[in-house]
């Protein structure tokens, strides 16, 4: 859905690169404009608030509830189509197979993938918005 090309002269971002596909969210909103923007508000709050909430959790090696939010968040990943996390979010998940080092690994990995995707969706969302 981003269409913003690459161009270094004015700062522009690249496009998405198909970190995720909003196609679902379009169909579930039915045409319904408000609905989509509300979905993708939802989104975006929702991805900033666990982004934070999963790294104070890692730096506690608190990885239940690491895994818990995760998997909270997995359903959403899934209806925008992030299959680029689909191991990670299953290794986190199951969490008990790893150590430490190398779920902070996963878990710095999956939060810097979630803020690539903030930047692109608030700019998805502030494209919806001028329409």
């Amino acid at each position: 859905m981003t269409e913003i090309s690459n161009n270094e002269t004015t700062g522009i971002l690249p496009e998405n690169l198909g970190l995720y596909d909003l196609t679902d969210i379009e169909i579930l909103s039915k045409n319904d404009d408000a609905l989509f923007g509300k979905v993708l508000n939802i989104l975006i709050s929702m991805f900033s608030d666990e982004i934070e909430n999963i790294r104070t959790l890692a730096n506690d090696d608190k990885w239940q509830e690491v895994s818990e939010i995760v998997h909270k968040l997995k359903t959403s990943l899934t209806h925008i189509r992030v299959v680029s996390l689909k191991q990670t979010v299953t290794d986190l998940e199951d969490y008990e197979k790893f150590g430490s080092e190398k779920l902070n690994t996963l878990a710095k990995e999956f939060c810097a993938a979630l803020e690539n995707m903030l930047i692109y969706l608030k700019i998805d969302l502030e494209n919806f918005n001028k329409r």
